[in-house]
């Protein structure tokens, strides 16, 4: 008997005939996973804008939540004295979009058309029961779209799974 130390040309094309079997089962999933994450990401956004309306209401305080598109970041903050100022509770952490999820431009009335950069974009929420109108745009990397709109005297913000385009 011969001592043999490789693999056979056989068992080599089981593996590839295999690992190549759970990628074609897995790839779709995977693609079908980002959809997951922008759905996720729209009701969580929807939800933390209802959220700091609902405590800028019964809180008597004034909020914003600030937007850094480029890194996929937004975060809430409380007007102390004449600035804004980050809270350190665990609902005003930091939120970052989910992976494959990116902000594709926001237009706010604070805003001269809609911005696709930086981090100078606010949604402000009075006391009073106001909320700046605000229109997000959320995409993945496989262009699919969800839109955001904030309705300014509810707080409810409706979401559009497509891009929406509303004229003012």
């Amino acid at each position: 008997m011969r001592d043999s130390k490789g693999f056979t040309l056989i068992e080599i094309v089981v593996v590839v005939f295999i690992i190549g079997s759970l990628f074609f089962i897995a790839a779709p999933r995977l693609l079908e996973r980002t959809d997951v994450n922008l759905k996720s990401a729209s009701r969580t956004l929807a939800g933390t804008i209802k959220y700091f309306y609902n405590e800028a209401v019964f809180k008597k305080n004034v909020y914003r939540i600030t937007f850094d598109i480029d890194n996929g970041e937004y975060w809430p903050e409380l007007l102390e004295g004449n600035e804004f100022v980050q809270m350190d509770d665990i609902l005003s952490r930091t939120k970052k979009l989910p992976n494959g999820v990116f902000f594709e431009d926001i237009e706010t009335q604070r805003t001269e058309g809609k911005v696709d950069s930086g981090r100078d974009v606010f949604i402000v929420f009075l006391p009073t029961g106001f909320v700046d109108p605000a229109i997000i745009h959320l995409r993945t990397g496989e262009n699919n779209f969800f839109t955001l709109s904030t309705n300014p005297y509810t707080g409810i913000t409706k979401v559009f799974d497509e891009y929406v385009d509303f004229v003012n």
